[in-house]
Protein backbone atom coordinates (compact mmCIF):
# COMPACT_ATOMS: atom_id res chain seq x y z
CA UNK A 1 0.00 0.00 0.00
CA UNK A 2 1.78 3.61 -1.01
CA UNK A 3 2.04 6.08 1.83
CA UNK A 4 -0.22 8.65 2.04
CA UNK A 5 1.19 12.10 0.40
CA UNK A 6 0.99 13.90 3.83
CA UNK A 7 3.26 11.59 5.12
CA UNK A 8 5.63 11.43 2.31
CA UNK A 9 5.93 15.48 2.25
CA UNK A 10 6.64 14.55 5.75
CA UNK A 11 9.15 12.62 5.97
CA UNK A 12 13.20 13.53 5.01
CA UNK A 13 14.89 11.88 2.21
CA UNK A 14 11.13 11.35 0.41
CA UNK A 15 12.47 13.75 -2.54
CA UNK A 16 15.29 11.29 -3.31
CA UNK A 17 13.87 7.99 -2.81
CA UNK A 18 16.93 7.50 0.10
CA UNK A 19 16.43 7.38 4.02
CA UNK A 20 17.28 10.25 6.28
CA UNK A 21 20.47 10.40 7.54
CA UNK A 22 20.86 8.54 10.83
CA UNK A 23 21.19 10.69 14.36
CA UNK A 24 23.58 9.25 15.99
CA UNK A 25 22.76 9.99 19.77
CA UNK A 26 26.43 8.30 21.16
CA UNK A 27 29.70 8.10 19.29
CA UNK A 28 32.32 5.39 20.09
CA UNK A 29 35.74 6.07 19.13
CA UNK A 30 38.48 3.24 19.28
CA UNK A 31 42.49 3.88 19.58
CA UNK A 32 45.49 1.76 20.00
CA UNK A 33 47.11 5.11 20.33
CA UNK A 34 49.20 5.07 16.80
CA UNK A 35 48.98 8.22 14.20
CA UNK A 36 45.89 6.37 12.10
CA UNK A 37 43.95 5.75 14.97
CA UNK A 38 44.36 9.14 16.77
CA UNK A 39 42.94 10.30 12.85
CA UNK A 40 39.62 8.01 12.86
CA UNK A 41 39.40 9.93 16.62
CA UNK A 42 39.32 13.19 15.08
CA UNK A 43 36.67 11.89 12.42
CA UNK A 44 34.55 10.01 14.81
CA UNK A 45 34.81 13.89 17.34
CA UNK A 46 33.59 15.78 14.10
CA UNK A 47 30.84 13.45 13.31
CA UNK A 48 30.16 13.83 16.96
CA UNK A 49 30.11 17.58 17.19
CA UNK A 50 28.04 17.92 13.91
CA UNK A 51 25.33 15.45 15.43
CA UNK A 52 25.46 17.10 19.02
CA UNK A 53 26.29 13.44 20.12
CA UNK A 54 28.47 12.55 23.50
CA UNK A 55 31.91 11.77 22.39
CA UNK A 56 33.29 8.67 24.32
CA UNK A 57 37.32 7.04 23.08
CA UNK A 58 37.86 4.24 24.25
CA UNK A 59 41.42 2.41 24.64
CA UNK A 60 41.98 -1.24 25.07
CA UNK A 61 45.23 -2.19 27.31
CA UNK A 62 46.16 -5.78 26.25
CA UNK A 63 46.40 -7.37 29.42
CA UNK A 64 50.05 -8.63 30.39
CA UNK A 65 48.75 -11.40 32.57
CA UNK A 66 46.74 -13.01 29.52
CA UNK A 67 50.44 -13.89 28.05
CA UNK A 68 52.11 -14.65 31.23
CA UNK A 69 53.90 -18.30 31.57
CA UNK A 70 55.86 -20.19 33.50
CA UNK A 71 59.13 -19.24 31.95
CA UNK A 72 58.50 -15.56 33.09
CA UNK A 73 60.06 -14.77 36.57
CA UNK A 74 57.24 -13.87 38.86
CA UNK A 75 56.86 -9.85 39.14
CA UNK A 76 54.35 -7.65 40.37
CA UNK A 77 51.81 -8.06 37.35
CA UNK A 78 49.31 -5.21 38.95
CA UNK A 79 51.43 -2.59 39.40
CA UNK A 80 53.11 -3.25 35.80
CA UNK A 81 49.33 -3.10 34.58
CA UNK A 82 48.48 -0.09 36.34
CA UNK A 83 51.47 1.94 35.36
CA UNK A 84 50.79 1.02 31.21
CA UNK A 85 47.20 2.04 32.22
CA UNK A 86 48.31 5.45 33.81
CA UNK A 87 50.88 6.41 30.75
CA UNK A 88 47.85 5.28 28.29
CA UNK A 89 45.38 7.38 29.88
CA UNK A 90 48.10 10.71 30.38
CA UNK A 91 49.05 10.20 26.29
CA UNK A 92 45.15 10.04 25.45
CA UNK A 93 44.10 12.85 27.54
CA UNK A 94 46.96 14.92 26.24
CA UNK A 95 45.82 14.61 22.91
CA UNK A 96 42.38 15.40 23.44
CA UNK A 97 43.18 17.94 24.96
CA UNK A 98 45.44 19.23 22.74
CA UNK A 99 43.18 18.24 19.47
CA UNK A 100 39.54 18.17 20.43
CA UNK A 101 37.46 21.62 20.94
CA UNK A 102 34.91 19.92 23.25
CA UNK A 103 37.68 18.13 25.06
CA UNK A 104 35.75 19.25 28.51
CA UNK A 105 32.91 16.74 26.56
CA UNK A 106 34.41 13.62 25.56
CA UNK A 107 34.59 10.61 28.24
CA UNK A 108 37.51 8.22 28.18
CA UNK A 109 37.07 5.00 28.59
CA UNK A 110 39.77 2.66 29.43
CA UNK A 111 39.53 -1.25 29.09
CA UNK A 112 41.55 -4.36 29.75
CA UNK A 113 41.27 -7.38 27.79
CA UNK A 114 41.36 -8.78 24.11
CA UNK A 115 40.68 -5.98 21.85
CA UNK A 116 37.78 -6.65 19.10
CA UNK A 117 35.49 -8.31 22.40
CA UNK A 118 36.39 -5.11 24.50
CA UNK A 119 35.28 -2.70 22.31
CA UNK A 120 31.97 -4.71 21.60
CA UNK A 121 31.16 -5.36 24.76
CA UNK A 122 31.57 -1.72 25.71
CA UNK A 123 29.44 -0.09 22.83
CA UNK A 124 26.77 -2.75 24.00
CA UNK A 125 26.99 -1.22 27.48
CA UNK A 126 26.85 2.42 26.82
CA UNK A 127 24.66 2.02 24.21
CA UNK A 128 26.75 3.47 21.14
CA UNK A 129 25.09 4.60 18.04
CA UNK A 130 28.28 3.86 15.94
CA UNK A 131 31.66 3.12 16.73
CA UNK A 132 34.37 4.68 14.63
CA UNK A 133 37.42 2.73 14.52
CA UNK A 134 40.98 3.17 12.29
CA UNK A 135 41.91 0.54 9.88
CA UNK A 136 46.16 0.41 9.71
CA UNK A 137 45.75 -1.08 6.26
CA UNK A 138 47.59 -3.53 6.42
CA UNK A 139 47.50 -5.96 3.45
CA UNK A 140 48.87 -9.49 2.42
CA UNK A 141 51.33 -11.72 5.44
CA UNK A 142 51.06 -8.80 7.88
CA UNK A 143 47.05 -8.73 7.21
CA UNK A 144 47.11 -12.62 7.54
CA UNK A 145 49.10 -12.64 10.61
CA UNK A 146 47.82 -10.13 12.82
CA UNK A 147 44.24 -10.15 11.33
CA UNK A 148 42.23 -6.90 11.41
CA UNK A 149 40.86 -5.89 14.78
CA UNK A 150 38.29 -3.62 12.77
CA UNK A 151 37.34 -6.55 10.58
CA UNK A 152 36.41 -8.15 14.18
CA UNK A 153 34.52 -5.17 15.58
CA UNK A 154 32.11 -5.07 12.47
CA UNK A 155 31.30 -8.45 12.32
CA UNK A 156 30.71 -8.61 16.16
CA UNK A 157 29.46 -4.73 16.71
CA UNK A 158 25.57 -4.07 18.63
CA UNK A 159 25.59 -0.77 16.39
CA UNK A 160 27.27 0.64 12.98
CA UNK A 161 30.77 0.49 12.65
CA UNK A 162 32.52 3.42 10.55
CA UNK A 163 36.24 2.09 9.27
CA UNK A 164 38.42 5.36 8.54
CA UNK A 165 41.13 4.31 6.50
CA UNK A 166 44.90 5.74 7.37
CA UNK A 167 45.22 9.55 6.18
CA UNK A 168 47.23 8.95 2.85
CA UNK A 169 51.24 10.76 3.83
CA UNK A 170 51.75 14.26 2.81
CA UNK A 171 53.77 16.08 0.92
CA UNK A 172 56.15 17.02 3.31
CA UNK A 173 56.57 13.38 4.80
CA UNK A 174 57.05 11.63 0.97
CA UNK A 175 59.86 14.39 0.32
CA UNK A 176 61.59 13.32 3.55
CA UNK A 177 60.99 9.73 2.99
CA UNK A 178 62.98 10.19 -0.29
CA UNK A 179 65.67 12.50 1.04
CA UNK A 180 66.37 9.46 3.85
CA UNK A 181 66.52 7.00 1.11
CA UNK A 182 68.89 8.99 -1.08
CA UNK A 183 71.08 9.62 2.21
CA UNK A 184 70.52 6.02 2.64
CA UNK A 185 71.91 4.55 -0.43
CA UNK A 186 74.83 7.50 -0.39
CA UNK A 187 76.16 5.56 2.52
CA UNK A 188 75.89 2.45 0.79
CA UNK A 189 77.84 3.18 -1.64
CA UNK A 190 81.04 4.86 0.97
Amino acid sequence: MPLPLARLLLEPGHRTGRPAMKHFKHVLATTDLSPESFSAVQYAAHLAEGQAAKLTIIHVVHSISLAYTDFVPPVDMVNIEEAIEDAARDKLDAWVRRHIKRAAKVSIVLRKGVVDEAICDYAKECDASVIVIATHGRKGLGHVVLGSVAERVARNAPCPVLVVKPPKPTVVVKKAARKASKVAKKRGRK
